[in-house]
C-alpha cells in the first residue's frame, strides 16, 4: 500500500536558485528533440500530396512527378511504422546498456540523415524510398526509451510528471505544426525541400543537444554542485542507492524480464497505452474523412481542424503536470491515486466526446467543439500512465516503455484497419456511430484496467538491492545446506 512517505525527497533550498537548472535545460531540449522527431516522422503526410501525380488515377491535376497508385502511396506512408514497431525493444535494451545520451544522439542523427537522402532515394525508385522511411522509423524507436532512462537519473521523484511532460509534449506540438509547415515549404520550394528543411532542423537541434546534455548529473559540465547534489540526494532517498550508482550508463544492470512481464501493474500500463493508441490512431486517421463525408469539409478545412485538438493537448499537458506534481509535493494525494485519475480521464473523456459527436446532427461547430475539448483531455496521459514507467521501475523504465510502446503501436494500427470493416459507406451515420462506440468501449476497458491494477510505487522486482539480497539469500541457503550435510 502506498502512503505519503513512499517518496521521501529533499527540499531544494529556495534561497539558492540555479541560474539555468540543467534538468529543465534537458527537458526543453528534449521537447525540441521530440518536436523534430515528429516533423521527421510526419513530413510525408503532406509532402506525398505534392509528390504524386494524381491526374494519372483521377481527374485531379497535381504537379507531382510520381505515378503511384493508392496502394503504393499507402506502402510509402506506412513504411516508417514497419521499422518503428520492429525496433522498440532492441532500442530500449541498447539505451539501457549504453546510456540515453548516446542512443538519443545516434537515433536522431541517423533519422535526420535518412530524411535528407529520401528525395534522392525516391527518384531512384519507390522501394528505395520505402527502405529510407522504414530505416527512419527503425532509428527513431530509441528516443522514447532513451528519454525514460534520462529521467531515471535526472528527475527528482516529485518532478517526474513535469519534466517528462515537457519533453514528451514536443511530439504533439510537432503534429500541430508539421502539416502547415510542410505545406508551405512544398508550395514554395517543392516537395523535396520539405525533407531537406526538416532534416536540417534536426541536425541544428542535435548540435545543442550534444553539447548541453549528458547521461547523468555527475558528468554534466554545466550543472551546479547544488543542483547535482539535490537531484542525486532526492533519488538516493527514494531508492536508497549509493552515490557511485549515479556515475553513468547502467551497463551491468540485468533486466528482470520474467518479473516485469508477470507484473500486474506492467500489464495495466500496456493495456492503457494500447487503448490510448487505438483511440488516437483512429481519431487522426479518420476524423478528416468524417468531416469531409458528413459535413462536406474540403482538404484545407479538414487539415486546419486537426490542428486544434493537438494544440489543445499540448496546452493542457503542461498545466496538468504541474498540478499533479504540486499535489504530490503537498501530499494531498498519492502518486498512484493521481496517475489513476489522470489516466481514467485521459482515456474516457475523449472517447465519450467522440461518441457524442455522432448525435449532434448537422451542427459542425458542435462536432468540432466536442472533438477539440475531448482531445484536450489526452494531455493528461503525460502525467498519467506515460509517467508510470518512471514510478514503478525507474531503473528499467526505458525497456518497460519500449515493450509498452511496441504493443500499443501494434494494437493502434488495428483501429484504422478495423474501420474498413465497420464502415462500408462513409455517408452512413449509423456506421460511424458504431465505430465511435467501439472506440469508447476499448478506451473504457483500458481505463478500468489501469484504475484496478495500475500503480505509482516502485516495484520490488525493479529494485537492484532486492536482486542482491535474493542472490545473497540463495547463497546463504546453499552454504547452510552444505554445512548440514
Amino acid at each position: 500500500m502506498e502512503n505519503f512517505n513512499t517518496i521521501n525527497t529533499v527540499n531544494e533550498t529556495k534561497n539558492h536558485s540555479f541560474y539555468l537548472r540543467q534538468r529543465y535545460v534537458l527537458a526543453v531540449l528534449g521537447f525540441f528533440g521530440f518536436f523534430n522527431a515528429s516533423c521527421l516522422r510526419n513530413n510525408v503526410n503532406v509532402a506525398t500530396l505534392a509528390m504524386v501525380n494524381a491526374s494519372e488515377h483521377n481527374n485531379t491535376e497535381t504537379k507531382g512527378s510520381f505515378n503511384w497508385d493508392s496502394s503504393q502511396q499507402g506502402l510509402f506512408l506506412g513504411s516508417y511504422f514497419y521499422g518503428y514497431a520492429a525496433s522498440n525493444v532492441p532500442s530500449g535494451w541498447l539505451a539501457n546498456k549504453y546510456g540515453f545520451h548516446k542512443m538519443f544522439t545516434i537515433s536522431m542523427l541517423a533519422s535526420a540523415i535518412l530524411t535528407l537522402i529520401t528525395p534522392l532515394a525516391t527518384t531512384q525508385g519507390l522501394y528505395l524510398a520505402v527502405a529510407c522511411r522504414a530505416l527512419t522509423g527503425f532509428a527513431q524507436a530509441a528516443i522514447y526509451p532513451a528519454m525514460n532512462y534520462a529521467w531515471a537519473k535526472w528527475a527528482p521523484p516529485l518532478e517526474i510528471s513535469v519534466l517528462n511532460s515537457i519533453s514528451l509534449s514536443g511530439m504533439g506540438f510537432g503534429l500541430t505544426l508539421v502539416n502547415p509547415l510542410v505545406g508551405v515549404i512544398s508550395d514554395a520550394l517543392g516537395w523535396d525541400a520539405a525533407f531537406y528543411v526538416t532534416g536540417s532542423m534536426a541536425l541544428v537541434w542535435l548540435v545543442f543537444f550534444f553539447i548541453f546534455t549528458s547521461d547523468a548529473p555527475s558528468n554534466n559540465r554545466w550543472i551546479s554542485k547544488k543542483e547535482r547534489r539535490y537531484i542525486e540526494k532526492s533519488i538516493e532517498n527514494r531508492e536508497n542507492k549509493t552515490h557511485d550508482e549515479f556515475q553513468g550508463p547502467q551497463k551491468t544492470t540485468s533486466i528482470p524480464w520474467k518479473a516485469m512481464l508477470a507484473s500486474k501493474c506492467s500489464w495495466a500500463l500496456f493495456i492503457a497505452h494500447s487503448a490510448d493508441a487505438w483511440f488516437q490512431y483512429t481519431f487522426a486517421a479518420l476524423m478528416p474523412t468524417y468531416m469531409a463525408e458528413m459535413y462536406n469539409f474540403d482538404t484545407t478545412q479538414s487539415g486546419l481542424l486537426m490542428i486544434l485538438p493537438f494544440l489543445m493537448q499540448f496546452l493542457v499537458s503542461l498545466p496538468a503536470s504541474c498540478i499533479t506534481d504540486m499535489l504530490r509535493k503537498k501530499r494531498r494525494i498519492t502518486t498512484t491515486q493521481i496517475r489513476k485519475i489522470n489516466t481514467f480521464l485521459a482515456l474516457s473523456v475523449p472517447a465519450l466526446c467522440l461518441s457524442l459527436a455522432g448525435y449532434v446532427g448537422r451542427d459542425h461547430r458542435a462536432v468540432i467543439a466536442l472533438f477539440t475539448c475531448g482531445y484536450a483531455f489526452t494531455g493528461l496521459t503525460f502525467p498519467g500512465y506515460l509517467s508510470c514507467p518512471l514510478d514503478i521501475a525507474p531503473r528499467h523504465s526505458g525497456i518497460l516503455f519500449a515493450i509498452s510502446n511496441t504493443i500499443a503501436n501494434l494494437v493502434g494500427f488495428l483501429g484504422p484497419f478495423s474501420a474498413g470493416y465497420i464502415i462500408t459507406d462513409y455517408k452512413s451515420l449509423l456506421q460511424w456511430q458504431i465505430l465511435f462506440w467501439a472506440s469508447f468501449g476499448i478506451s473504457i476497458a483500458g481505463a478500468i484496467t489501469f484504475v484496478t491494477f495500475g500503480s505509482g510505487v516502485e516495484q520490488n522486482w525493479a529494485k537492484k538491492q532486492n536482486c542482491k539480497k535474493r542472490k545473497q539469500s540463495t547463497k546463504s541457503e546453499v552454504e547452510n545446506r552444505s554445512n548440514l550435510l
